[in-house]
């Protein structure tokens, strides 16, 4: 059990957090660069989101500042960050947003997932250990610690030769690489719809750790005209970007796909309603 703690992030709002350092990842992603709301998605007031991979609920905060009156549905299937996503949503008093701790996957059921208490962001359904996903993984920590928010340790990576700093992402990664399997109910995005009677959904946002083409390929064909906007962040490769982009073009949308801001190895796919 990790314990929870207060964190002030870089606009000077305290939010519960569990590694105050993953937050700042996560907080730079979400308000800076804005990796969910590009490309034309937008969230208004009253709009109805889909929080796929909630954490610990900076996007629903962001979500709630872009829309004020907007309703979202977070689900986050570890129960410690669960607890956490709790807390946040209480301190910020964040009403219309509903809370679900259960993971959202092809078909309801039950799987395990492997959570990783130091990064809980890498928690994954499916863990996959090649070669090319530890590439990315390192990809990714070099960026997180090259564009860090402490500018001393960021500056003094920055200047290290390319050898050095992924020998040191690989240190990172190991430090951080701790796996605890926890069973976790699953739901399929077409079981919130029908179960939560949503007409319309404005923006489904996935960031589901390789999963995400399983999550679009689960949902039902009568469901898909109610769906108006979607960002996917894609994590296992070209295989499965080719998957999502084809599974969005064929239900209609108008895509952009662009390497992400944290990690270039792992693109965002926009998808917007024609």
């Amino acid at each position: 059990m990790v314990a929870a703690t207060e964190h002030r992030l870089a606009d000077g709002v305290v939010v519960d957090c569990m590694n105050p350092g993953e937050t700042d990842i996560i907080y730079k992603e979400i308000f800076d660069d804005k990796v969910y709301a590009r490309h034309g998605i937008e969230i208004s007031d009253g709009d109805t989101v889909i929080d796929i991979g909630a954490n610990i609920g900076l996007f629903a905060l962001f979500a709630k500042q872009e829309g004020s009156r907007a309703k979202v549905y977070c689900f986050e299937p570890a129960p410690e960050t669960f607890s956490i996503l709790e807390k946040n949503v209480k301190r910020f008093e964040l009403d219309e947003v509903k809370l679900f701790n259960a993971g959202i996957a092809e078909k309801r059921g039950e799987a395990t997932l492997y959570f990783m208490p130091k990064f809980t962001v890498s928690s994954t359904f499916q863990p996959d250990d090649s070669v090319e996903q530890l590439e990315r993984n390192e990809e990714f920590t070099v960026n997180a610690l090259a564009t860090s928010s402490n500018w001393v340790v960021a500056t003094a990576f920055r200047l290290l030769p390319r050898f050095l700093q992924k020998r040191i992402a690989r240190r990172v990664m190991n430090a951080y690489a701790e796996r605890v399997s926890v069973s976790c109910p699953l739901l399929s995005v077409s079981d919130v719809i029908e179960e939560q009677g949503l007409g319309q959904v404005d923006l489904l946002k996935v960031d589901a750790e390789g999963i995400e083409d399983g999550i679009l390929a689960g949902i039902a064909e009568e469901h898909w005209p109610r769906i108006q906007q979607v960002t996917v962040e894609v994590h296992r490769g070209k295989e499965q970007l080719e998957k999502v982009e084809s599974l969005l073009r064929g239900h209609g949308f108008e895509i952009v796909t662009e390497a992400s801001p944290a990690s270039p190895a792992e693109p965002m796919v926009y998808a917007r309603r024609a």
